[in-house]
């Protein structure tokens, strides 16, 4: 096996993770985190955007393959510059959350139909008597 055609193998992982780290940003952007189109988007569009972009950068001429396949990795370094410079937002310093900081954070309390809460109440209820 030549060296050539592993240096290319690891591009092409750092390319296809590019790709896919820019795909389902788009997916959430355009689409939401929840819903059955976003859900869809996440199944289906991220990978089918890392397969087509890979077969893209192959099917280019030996001598643009590596421009083409490092287009996807500018992208996600003028992202990291733009909201490190121009957002002003320090990576280093961001507060890190334990597990359990973040479940607090997300455990929100049910809420309940009219209906449901008076079923729970008569429920409760029942249970004094």
């Amino acid at each position: 096996m030549n060296f050539e055609f592993f240096a290319f193998l690891v591009f092409m992982s750092f390319v296809s993770f590019a790709v896919a780290f820019l795909a389902y940003g788009m997916v959430v952007r355009f689409m939401g985190k929840d819903g059955f189109l976003a859900r869809v988007g996440q199944i289906i569009l991220v990978p089918a955007c890392i397969v087509i972009y890979d077969f893209i950068t192959m099917a280019a001429p030996q001598s643009y393959r590596y421009i083409i396949g490092s287009i996807p990795l500018v992208l996600i370094a003028g992202i990291a510059i733009y909201f490190r410079f121009v957002k002003g937002e320090n990576f280093a310093e961001a507060k890190e959350q334990s597990p359990s900081e973040l479940a607090k954070l997300a455990d929100e309390p049910k809420k309940f139909s009219k209906k449901s809460a008076r079923i729970h109440e008569k429920r409760k209820n029942r249970g004094r008597e």
